[in-house]
């Protein structure tokens, strides 16, 4: 009885009598883990606002280029063709050649006066009657002058059409130089080319027509060389035909001998 009394006793206290254990070594651990944790977060986080920095200049980057760039169609529109359109671009100088010879009076040339340069041919014959050239002698000369007074009118003409083209490059030139934008630039670049070349083919009309008065001299001259050359063989010709007549016609001559 005593033994089982004893028993009883003893149950509740190996039941009841545990206590709690503290680990340092696995507290310091965890502690650790958890610092560690945290730095790779504050690394991250400097990472990702890394990230959006980034993005956020290539944004801006974008935004930048876009603005410099400009819009084509807007550019387009500040653009002023100022004689730059179609008529203006197929403008013709002076009068064609077919035409001008159809107007030509053959003897004008011997009444004209190059505006007081020369003196007029308006002489009489022996019998006091008005000279009487030969027209198409003379169509050569015409012809000459009136390709001389197209040159000038070209001259004119082409004078004020460059002058307009040279302010416009001028001004085109100053809007350039304060282009706002690449798509601008590009507009007022390509509207230069295009003057240029308006220029120069107005300079090339102006050389061509004198060109031309150059072409007709030479070829008036060539044809007078090829006319006397001509006349000179001619009259070798008729000297030949003369001497053989004169010379059939002195033997048919039969001379009155007398006797003494």
């Amino acid at each position: 009885m005593k033994t089982y009394l004893l028993l009883l006793f003893l149950v509740p206290v190996a039941a009841f009598g545990q206590y709690p254990v503290f680990d340092g070594a696995n507290l310091a651990n965890n502690q650790a883990a958890h610092v560690e944790d945290i730095a790779k977060w504050v690394q991250s986080i400097a990472q990702l606002k890394t990230q959006i920095d980034q993005l956020n200049q290539q944004i801006s980057l974008q935004s930048d280029i876009r603005q410099w760039q400009g819009d084509p169609v807007a550019a387009g529109a500040k653009v002023v063709l100022v004689g730059l359109g179609q008529q203006d671009l197929a403008q013709q100088y002076g009068q064609v050649k077919t035409v001008l010879l159809s107007l030509v009076n053959s003897v004008a040339s011997l009444t004209n006066s190059g505006q007081g340069t020369y003196r007029p041919i308006n002489d009489v014959d022996l019998s006091g009657n008005a000279f009487q050239p030969d027209p198409l002698t003379h169509r050569r000369y015409s012809v000459l002058d009136a390709a001389q007074a197209n040159s000038d009118q070209v001259t004119d003409e082409t004078q004020a059409r460059e002058d307009v083209l040279q302010a416009d490059i001028a001004a085109t030139l100053a809007q350039l130089a304060t282009a706002s934008t690449d798509a601008e630039a590009q507009k007022l670049t390509a509207k230069l080319i295009v003057l240029n070349g308006q220029l120069a083919q107005v300079e090339a009309t102006q050389k061509r027509e004198v060109d031309a008065v150059e072409v007709q001299k030479i070829a008036n001259d060539s044809r007078k060389e090829e006319e006397m050359q001509a006349a000179a063989e001619l009259e070798m010709q008729d000297d030949y035909l003369a001497n053989q007549r004169v010379s059939a016609f002195m033997q048919t001559i039969k001379l009155r001998t007398t006797t003494p």
